[in-house]
């Protein structure tokens, strides 16, 4: 077992960087990394049917290929912050754009299916180091400065917004005029530059007290995420036996992690965490919302392609005002929690989430593009004002020597509810002939997250309300 050791220095006594041009690059540095991971949400989506045309696929090994690199990424967050914190987020993260140029590089050269999961399992481990140490590096840079950290945080999602919204573009211009496997090959330039950047303009960080890993958990999180998954994506094509065995994994495995975690030292997610109420909404509401959005987004990937008729560029130009609308609300987010904090920007986004999941529920929006457009627009609005302030939320809860641990669990939550998205709302598609079917099974859907979301939406509002009584 590793032994504990002391701060050299702390967090506290490490300058922040003080001209404009050293938190633009360092910024740089920590914000390409989680483009270039959100982009791989977005590009492959618009990519499917040439895969799917390539590999002579079906809908349940498209949904494996989009959930081999989110499973990955989401169950090994958990390590690498970790492993952040005790080592140096500066260290880790050019170890996490190492480990993705690889599995980027094996993805664009996979010769078979198999082949492809496994390439992309390696890009989600890679993406799982870099997401919680690009962070943790803005988080212990500006540890002392919480009113640039928001904003900064703010840009970093923007970052994500930017791939979003450029992926479906980049992958429909790709997939019509060159082979496929280039989706992958972009990568590539991305990861070197985000190696350079930030050896060169990245401190190193203060070392925190060494934790041991909990594999164990880990490893049981892992498979009983992996059997629900299976579960769902492949439900249709399995007997009544294996559905229950399947169940049974699901649920054992799950029983077995939260038994570990509470008799571990150092668990991978402590539970003791969960006792705090701010988090706790924070974490409901951002696996509400990345269910939602990644289910949308995939059901719509393969609904504009399959049902309305696109082409692979008509598609990625349709997704534009889709998704743009992500990196505005990103960006002004920042500005609404300076003047009322977190909770006033995830109020705003709740206040056009709701609405515009409850619009695209009708079922007159299923027959063309144009009527689903605003619909669309209301949703992405709504998730770019909420999914920074979750991850503000939830950093407020802990010091920032624990950074990289509270960011990973926090994004552990919400991709692996992102991966189930993906899974759920693949079934609309995979086990229908016809879209009215399709569209009837994704409203069911849709009016049921949004009766989730307003209770969310009460419990801020609560929130809110009961703070100047504390005062």
């Amino acid at each position: 077992m590793l032994e504990s050791r002391p701060y050299t220095r702390s967090i506290a006594d490490t300058a922040p960087p003080a001209r404009s041009w050293e938190v633009a690059l360092l910024m740089a540095a920590a914000s390409i990394g989680y483009f270039v991971v959100q982009l791989d949400v977005s590009i492959v989506n618009l990519s499917l049917p040439a895969m799917q045309a390539y590999y002579h696929a079906d809908v349940a090994t498209l949904q494996w290929i989009v959930n081999a690199y989110t499973l990955a990424f989401s169950v090994f967050l958990l390590s690498s912050g970790v492993l952040g914190d005790r080592y140096g987020s500066k260290r880790f993260l050019m170890v996490g754009y190492a480990l993705f140029f690889v599995g980027s590089l094996a993805c664009g050269c996979a010769p078979t299916v198999a082949f492809m999961l496994g390439a992309r399992f390696v890009q989600g481990l890679g993406a799982a180091i870099i997401v919680p140490n690009s962070l943790a590096v803005i988080n212990w840079s500006f540890a002392g400065r919480n009113d640039l950290r928001l904003s900064l945080l703010s840009v970093w999602m923007a970052f994500g917004g930017a791939a979003l919204t450029s992926g479906p573009i980049i992958g429909g211009v790709i997939t019509s005029f060159a082979s496929w496997r280039y989706i992958f090959f972009i990568n590539l330039p991305v990861c070197v530059a985000g190696l350079v950047l930030t050896s060169r303009f990245v401190k190193t960080p203060p070392k925190g007290v060494a934790r041991a890993n909990d594999w164990a958990g880990q490893l049981l999180l892992l498979g009983a995420s992996a059997a629900l998954l299976v579960l769902i994506i492949n439900f249709t094509g399995l007997s009544s036996l294996t559905v229950s065995a399947l169940g049974v994994a699901a649920l054992a495995g799950l029983a077995a992690f939260v038994r570990t975690e509470k008799r571990t030292v150092e668990p991978a997610i402590p539970l003791d965490l969960f006792v705090d109420r701010s988090l706790q909404r924070a974490l409901v509401l951002g696996i509400v919302v990345n269910f939602l959005y990644f289910g949308v987004v995939f059901f719509a990937s393969l609904y504009f392609r399959d049902t309305l008729g696109m082409s692979s560029l008509q598609a990625g130009l349709a997704f534009i005002p889709v998704t743009l609308p992500l990196i505005a609300a990103n960006i002004t987010s920042g500005k609404l929690s300076r003047r009322g904090g977190p909770e006033r920007s995830i109020l705003a986004g709740l206040s056009l989430l709701i609405p515009g999941t409850l619009l695209l529920a009708l079922p007159i929006m299923r027959h063309a593009y144009w009527p689903m457009l605003p619909a669309f627009m209301l949703v992405s609005f709504g998730v770019g004002l909420i999914t920074p302030m979750i991850t503000a939320t939830a950093l407020q809860t802990i010091g920032p020597e624990r950074g990289g641990m509270i960011s990973a669990v926090v994004n552990f939550a919400r991709q692996i509810a992102g991966a189930f998205g993906v899974a759920v709302f693949g079934l609309f598609i995979a086990q229908h002939d016809n879209a009215s079917a399709s569209w009837r099974d994704f409203s069911i859907a849709l009016l049921a997250t949004a009766v989730v979301l307003l209770l969310c939406a009460h419990a801020f509002r609560r929130a809110t309300v009961s703070v100047p009584s504390k005062v």
